[in-house]
């Protein structure tokens, strides 16, 4: 049985004590556990000179995991810099390939296996350690009734993935309820089974502002043994409440921390995984400084009763 989310904060509790830079989060797979640094490095929005600068000094800081994706256009650059930076063997890395635009699963089924392997030969790698299923298949919200024959068939191509070992584990990413309802599903005829493999993670947006459940995501994961993974845990643009605004601010000087390193805290002692960015040598090292302090119980429960900033935690779907 996979372990619950307090379960893993409390496994999580253990390590940072032990004095662990970076806990590593257990993964749920058929050929067996994959276990998957708790903090990513992500490279949303960053061009060729961003991955070159960022992935060098995030190893350089202690981060082992690094996420990309197909919609981000630059993993031809996160393969150069891994290579140029430490030994493949030693990070941990996620991409992503997207939702299908395409009309039917068999085209759906066939882009999707197309993508994963286009992946691996811009990363320059022979398998991935996460492959991740970015986000339902277009137009959104996303539509059950008429789109999850075109969701299996993408699930399918990941299993696929997983079984021809180019990728170690298979998760999703922006997915509700009735996306993981949709995959549980058959459709009509044998061409058209439930998924076989349940995914390991459901990359969300989650952070202060939105509650600990948001739509009941978080639990709803929890009960199927998938891991959930934070994007956006400082939050978007539009804010710095989760930078330097007051609530953070004051929680951080009161650990002799920063606002940042609250937020991203929050999120990791809840027990989740989490994907944060910079190109900064002090923010990374800042933002990887979170596992030999903690926050009180009732830092966790103001920052979990906090309203603002709000956000869904998918842009795909809602339900």
């Amino acid at each position: 049985m996979a372990p619950t989310a307090p379960i893993r904060a409390a496994l999580f509790g253990l390590v940072a004590l032990a004095g662990a830079l970076d806990p590593v989060m257990r993964l749920e797979t058929p050929k067996g556990p994959v276990f998957m640094p708790q903090v990513a490095l992500g490279t949303w929005e960053y061009g060729a000179d961003d991955v070159a600068r960022a992935i060098p000094l995030g190893v350089a800081a202690g981060f082992t995991h690094i996420d990309t994706a197909n919609n981000y256009r630059n993993q031809r650059a996160v393969g150069d810099a891994i290579r140029a930076s430490t030994l493949r063997e030693k990070v941990f890395l996620t991409t992503k390939v997207p939702g299908c635009t395409l009309t039917t699963p068999t085209e759906c089924e066939a882009a999707t296996a197309r993508d994963a392997d286009d992946n691996l030969a811009q990363l320059g790698f022979r398998n991935v350690d996460l492959l991740l299923l970015h986000f339902p298949p277009r137009p959104f919200p996303w539509r059950p009734r008429e789109d999850c024959a075109r969701l299996r068939a993408q699930w399918r191509a990941l299993e696929a993935a997983y079984d021809a070992g180019k990728a170690r584990a298979i998760g999703v990413s922006n997915f509700c309820p009735s996306c993981f309802e949709c995959l549980a599903s058959a459709g009509e005829g044998e061409r058209d089974p439930p998924a076989r493999i349940v995914p390991a993670v459901n990359q969300v947006q989650f952070h202060v502002g939105m509650g600990v459940d948001p739509g009941g995501i978080a639990s709803y994961c929890a009960q199927r043994g998938i891991l959930l993974q934070a994007y956006s845990p400082l939050g978007d643009a539009r804010s710095r409440d989760l930078i330097d605004g007051a609530l953070v601010r004051a929680i951080g000087e009161a650990n002799g921390r920063t606002g940042v390193q609250t937020s991203l805290r929050y999120v990791a002692q809840l027990g989740y995984a989490l994907v944060t960015k910079s190109a900064s040598k002090a923010h990374l090292e800042e933002d990887i400084d979170l596992f030999l302090w903690a926050l009180t119980p009732s830092q966790m429960r103001a920052l979990g009763e906090a309203r603002s900033p709000a956000a869904n935690y998918s842009f795909a779907c809602v339900r």
